[in-house]
């Protein structure tokens, strides 16, 4: 989810909103009776995004009657926040209007742009297998926040039987797959489905790619995509109904290894919320109905064993049967506190005191008779607290109404936290990747409210700073963005160079007798400095322009930023900053970081089909790609059928698809080259054939106005066969990634 919003603060006085009873004083979360319009729903999914860019979140519900077996399917609801308008705790019901009036049986809810326009798009997973997954597309710029369903034209044409879903980057390519849990037929109980995985093109079309380890488990209920190993890519949690819970750990590219059994068995459990609830790096999991109907939290083992094993943790008191559980600093002390929503009396807070040590709070939340379902934090008044919005359905029709409760606590004003940041050692291609992970004051369901930014120049300066008498001198550096500055200490004791100016937070040592630390300075600004020995302050004014970009795909707390082309620069490196920004408007900025330029050399990756020969045909590469070269850069194919002719795809993304009974390796849109007419053979042995192109006479051609020094492309061999046991007549190559050099 890409989050496009000022964070100027807007007045939202909760003395003007009218709750339904008066609040002791420890209750932080108070209950507006009839805040949320439209009729009552059975809803058991509820997501909170901004549709139409506005600066403020709107909350989108999946509906539909159904416990076991399939109800009264109902529309999907869009309630519109009127905040950004001046009227927080004011919505209206645009469902019709926006949505459109199409029934399902909903029961889980994801967002995210799909097709990289730069809007949030919607994907409704409907139960029952009576209809396919409803993905409806944002009009973006046109008529924001208006929606078309587009699933059939997007690939859903297969109806499932599902109560969650969730987006993430899983093949690490830039944007936005999915996956569904699949109940199957008898949903509740029963054997059900394995999970479905579908990739996008990058476009917003998917295929679905089967994940033929996963096994086959009993209800259900709940799909997270996290990086549960610390790998940078996301692995699947699925928790079910039954005992036994999905795992499957991602390995790259697409393959996974089947760790379900893992998890602690339990009983009768539709939710399990991921985080870092003991503050150590893993993440860890909150369980609904971790041993009968008390709640528990589940630790990984990662760190500091370095294996990925869990251990349950002490059981909580209660022993209610509840559906719903999201992960809020209430607080501000830095730590998740679990939220449960109930199916009994009342939803309950545990307040994390540290060391995975968790206290009930039972007067926290405004309590009301109701069968919470599902349950979301968000901002919705703009006064920088998260409140709490709750769905209803399966009993008590009366109280089916969505709820909110209003968090009359402190304002968050802690910026989110960089736990750490991949940088490759030595980039082969554009655009360079560095992913970060984030910490901040909710998550729920992959959600955080947390835009990321990257900032980067290339570095192509130096200049130097000296500590002597307790004096910086200059006092005053004037110098470009992408400057490395070094700090030289001539003094006999210890000092620093500490940034002054929030939210930078540098702190460089300086060893006594001449040591020194280098910097470089990315975004224009002014930066005040000190040191923490002598107290000397000093300051670097840089100017001139960086490159900024969105992070590219976030989800579990997960960030991905890529790094487009930069002319190069004498030093031949890059550097770079992230930037981070939680939906009250608190910054956190890393330390800069310098990578080298991406080089030249090509990189094999896929894998080719088996031919009709039984040979699986492969790429040997010569010479590098170039703009102006006069030397040849060969991909040729080999172990293809003698005499069969074939063609160079080549595009801008790479993919690892199912196609053709093998990998489509290149992503759409795809640019074919036909090479030099292959003469017919007869009587060759199996298997000694090949074709050959010299890329540079395509890139030099000037036929195709992208293949420029700097693009990264993609490329594979389709070729002839006849015979081809798939029944396609064709085979595929391996894939090759290259960069164009100048």
């Amino acid at each position: 989810m890409t989050l496009s919003r000022s964070f100027s603060r807007l007045a939202a006085p909760l003395a003007a909103l009218a709750v339904a009873s008066a609040p002791g004083a420890a209750q932080q979360f108070q209950y507006q009776l009839g805040a949320i319009p439209g009729p009552p729903r059975w809803t058991e999914g509820i997501e909170a995004v901004d549709v139409d860019h506005d600066g403020d979140l709107d909350l989108v519900f999946a509906n539909g009657e159904g416990f076991a077996s399939a109800g009264t399917p109902r529309a999907a609801t869009l309630i519109v926040n009127q905040a950004a308008q001046g009227a927080p705790g004011v919505f209206t019901d645009e469902s019709a209007a926006r949505l459109g009036t199409l029934a399902s049986h909903g029961k889980g809810v994801s967002t995210a742009d799909v097709n990289g326009d730069g809007w949030e798009d919607v994907m409704i997973a409907n139960a029952f297998n009576t209809t396919v997954p409803y993905l409806y597309i944002n009009r973006g710029a046109t008529q924001p926040g208006f929606f078309d369903l587009e699933s059939a034209a997007r690939g859903f044409t297969e109806a499932l039987s599902s109560a969650s879903c969730q987006f993430g980057d899983v093949d690490d390519d830039g944007d936005y797959d999915v996956i569904f849990n699949d109940s199957g037929p008898n949903f509740l109980s029963g054997p059900g489905e394995r999970p479905r995985l579908y990739l996008n093109d990058g476009t917003g079309v998917f295929t679905e790619q089967p994940l033929p380890t996963a096994p086959i488990l009993i209800g259900a209920m709940d799909a997270q995509l996290v990086d549960v190993d610390n790998d940078w890519d996301l692995d699947y949690v699925g928790i079910n109904r039954g005992s036994t819970h999905f795992l499957l750990r991602n390995d790259g590219p697409l393959g996974w290894a089947n760790l379900t059994g893992l998890l602690p068995s339990t009983g009768n459990v539709y939710e399990a919320e991921v985080g870092d609830l003991d503050g150590d790096m893993d993440l860890d999991l909150f369980f609904l109905s971790l041993s009968g109907f008390r709640e528990g939290h589940v630790r990984n083992d990662l760190i500091p064993t370095l294996s990925l094993t869990f251990t349950a943790g002490v059981l909580q008191p209660g022993n209610v049967d509840d559906n719903e559980v999201v992960l809020l600093d209430v607080d501000n002390d830095g730590d998740y506190d679990p939220i449960v929503g109930s199916l009994g009396a009342q939803e309950r807070l545990y307040r994390n005191q540290g060391g995975l040590v968790f206290t009930p709070e039972t007067n926290a939340i405004t309590n009301v008779s109701d069968s919470t379902l599902d349950m979301t934090a968000v901002d919705l008044d703009n006064d920088g607290d998260y409140d709490l919005v709750t769905t209803q359905g399966e009993s008590n029709p009366a109280q089916w109404a969505n709820k909110v409760y209003w968090n009359t606590g402190a304002p968050d004003t802690v910026p989110p936290v960089i736990r750490a940041i991949d940088a490759p050692a030595a980039p082969d291609a554009w655009p360079v990747v560095v992913r970060a992970r984030m910490q901040d004051q909710v998550v729920d369901d992959g959600i955080t409210f947390v835009s990321g930014q990257v900032e980067y120049a290339a570095v192509s300066g130096a200049a130097a700073v000296t500590h002597q008498a307790g004096v910086f001198s200059p006092a005053v550096l004037n110098v470009a963005v992408g400057t490395r500055v070094t700090f030289t200490n001539l003094d006999g004791t210890a000092e620093s160079a500490t940034s002054t100016t929030a939210p930078y937070g540098y702190d460089l040592p300086l060893a006594a007798g001449g040591g020194t630390a280098d910097y470089v300075f990315v975004r224009p600004g002014t930066y005040d400095l000190a040191s923490s020995g002598s107290g000397a302050t000093g300051q670097v004014v840089v100017t001139g322009t960086s490159v900024a970009a969105a992070a590219v795909t976030f989800r579990g707390e997960r960030y991905r930023f890529e790094i487009d082309e930069l002319p190069l620069a004498p030093s031949g490196e890059i550097a770079f900053e992230l930037r981070f920004t939680d939906w009250p408007g608190n910054v956190s900025v890393s330390e800069s970081q310098v990578v080298p330029f991406p080089t030249c050399t090509p990189e094999l990756y896929c894998t080719g089909k088996t031919n009709s020969m039984g040979c699986v045909p492969f790429l040997v590469t010569s010479g590098f790609a170039s703009a102006t070269s006069s030397a040849p850069f060969s991909i040729r194919a080999e172990d293809v059928l003698p005499g069969e002719a074939g063609f160079l795809l080549y595009a801008f993304k790479k993919s690892n698809l199912n196609f053709h009974g093998g990998k489509l390796c290149v992503k759409t849109p795809i640019t074919r080259l036909l090479p030099p007419k292959v003469a017919k053979t007869t009587g060759a042995p199996p298997c000694t054939g090949f074709v050959n192109r010299n890329f540079n006479g395509a890139v030099q051609s000037g036929n195709d106005p992208l293949l420029t020094a700097g693009q990264t492309v993609y490329a594979q061999w389709r070729l002839r066969d006849p015979l081809d046991p798939a029944g396609f007549g064709d085979g595929l190559s391996n894939g090759v990634r290259f960069l164009i050099c100048p």
